[in-house]
């Protein structure tokens, strides 16, 4: 309802106005909101008073009043930004359960909060003045992987023109963390930020491959929409693990697994982080560790993070060290390995690895440099093999003139076929070790015995880097045993 007479010199007016059943189509589980409007101009000065209502929290109150010389705002085409103002704002202890509405991702949130500000000054200058209290005991996600928060609890004070956070700080999955600073407001459309932000062992990622934890001390200062974020993150009590079945890239004639087409997003473009500047290090406090049913090690980086939120750059240095690849038919020994990321495709960095592997009675070195998403590789080998022979051996313990019967074939599958089965019953959820019975041990089904030109079942047990036990069964049953000592020149 709105009524008005007058002059616009001497302008009487007012409105009365009720929304009932307010909903928004993006917030579906919203429950529908009442708002009350009272709005009053008389002697050149607008008074207005809101009340908003919903079932999840109590009652939050408006008040507002300011000079309203409408013929000066016709002049000048905008509201004055030297005009004085006069506003409050009152919520009611309430609890913070209803912002589930608004994220559905919250399965559980358990809290509640309090708000009591007042507003004065100019619209250029603000004053403000009261307090804001939120307290959080639970709030978790449907998404296991993401951590949840508890024991969070924030008092802010407002003062003059900035907001100063009294306490502000939490757990995350057990890591405690802290926020401290305060936000100015120069222009009330306009604050601008100097904050830090402390953690300790916070859990910033975890599903069945990764979990990640990090130390953080980080900065930020600026306006809101083009803010500076400084400091260093160490990640530290992470590891990866990440079984693989041996089945599917070990049988001969299998292709090899692609990797995925589709590459992760390493951009924000969500105003204000999008325009924000990032001068952050990345390190590892703790060497990452790399577990797995065929891999062992550890990883130690030292990253920057560069650029903007939209255009982001990635620099610096992973080192894998005491990193062991368990391979079908051998092991293999990485002496080197290097990840050198670049801001030119920060997603995709240089690798240089270096790797040494004994397959029977032959000593194979890796050579891989490239890109990681298109990789390069080197093979050579002692005795002295062509690339397709090498690559044979490491993929099925047999050169490929040895794999020619159809009996070896069967037989590689088969040792594969027990190898999984042992992982999985008596190995099942262990990383790598070095030096177990399989490790050591190879069966060749079919082979051509040279003395009497005929198959035989050949066992070979690696008892250490010198001493190798053969043993050789023909298909009349005839059993040779021999103890080699290997001698090799480098």
């Amino acid at each position: 309802k709105l009524e008005a007479d007058g002059t616009i010199n001497r302008l009487q007016a007012r409105l009365e106005a009720q929304a009932r059943n307010v909903r928004n189509e993006q917030w579906p589980k919203m429950e529908p909101a009442t708002f009350q409007l009272s709005a009053q101009v008389a002697d050149n000065r607008l008074s207005a008073w809101g009340k908003l209502q919903q079932a999840r929290i109590q009652p939050m109150e408006l008040n507002a009043s300011m000079p309203f010389d409408l013929p000066q705002m016709i002049r000048a085409g905008a509201l004055p930004l030297e005009t004085p103002i006069t506003a409050s704002a009152r919520l009611p202890r309430s609890s913070v359960n209803f912002v589930r509405q608004f994220v559905p991702a919250l399965q559980q949130l358990d809290g509640d909060l309090a708000l009591d500000v007042n507003v004065g000054g100019t619209i250029s200058r603000p004053l403000m003045s009261g307090t804001g209290e939120m307290t959080v005991n639970t709030a978790r996600f449907t998404n296991a992987t993401l951590p949840a928060l508890t024991n969070f609890r924030a008092q802010v004070s407002f003062a003059r023109d900035a907001l100063t956070l009294d306490r502000f700080g939490g757990e995350l999955a057990g890591g405690p963390f802290r926020m401290t600073g305060r936000i100015a407001f120069p222009k009330l459309t306009e604050p601008t930020l100097d904050l830090q932000f402390k953690a300790e062992s916070v859990l910033l990622a975890r599903n069945d491959t990764l979990t990640a934890r990090a130390d953080a001390d980080l900065k930020i200062t600026g306006p809101l929409a083009t803010a500076t974020a400084t400091g260093d993150v160490a990640l530290t009590n992470s590891h990866i693990l990440k079984n693989i079945d041996l089945i599917p890239i070990g049988l001969p004639g299998r292709p090899a697994p692609q990797p995925p087409s589709a590459r992760p997003e390493f951009s924000i473009d969500t105003p204000p982080f999008r325009d924000w500047q990032f001068q952050i290090a990345i390190k590892t406090k703790d060497p990452v560790l790399i577990r797995g049913n065929l891999a062992t090690g550890q990883a130690v980086g030292n990253l920057t993070l560069r650029g903007t939120g939209l255009q982001p750059a990635l620099q610096g240095v992973v080192q894998m060290r005491n990193l062991e690849a368990t391979l079908p038919f051998s092991r293999l020994n990485v002496s080197r390995c290097l990840l050198t990321f670049d801001p030119g495709d920060p997603l995709n960095p240089q690798i240089d690895l270096e790797g040494q592997s004994v397959i029977r009675d032959y000593t194979v070195r890796v050579y891989v440099y490239g890109r990681v998403r298109s990789p390069q590789a080197i093979f050579t080998s002692e005795p002295p093999l062509a690339q397709e022979e090498i690559i044979s051996l490491i993929a099925t313990g047999a050169t490929r003139r040895e794999l020619s019967g159809t009996n070896v074939l069967a037989g590689r599958a088969a040792s594969l076929l027990v190898q999984q089965l042992y992982r999985k019953i008596f190995k099942q959820g262990e990383p790598a070790q070095g030096n177990t019975f399989f490790d050591r041990l190879d069966l060749d089904v079919g082979t051509i015995d040279p003395r009497t030109g005929q198959q035989q079942v050949t066992a070979t047990y690696r008892i250490n880097d010198q001493l190798v036990l053969t043993g050789d069964v023909g298909i009349r049953g005839d059993f040779r045993g021999r103890l080699k000592y290997l001698i090799r020149f480098r």
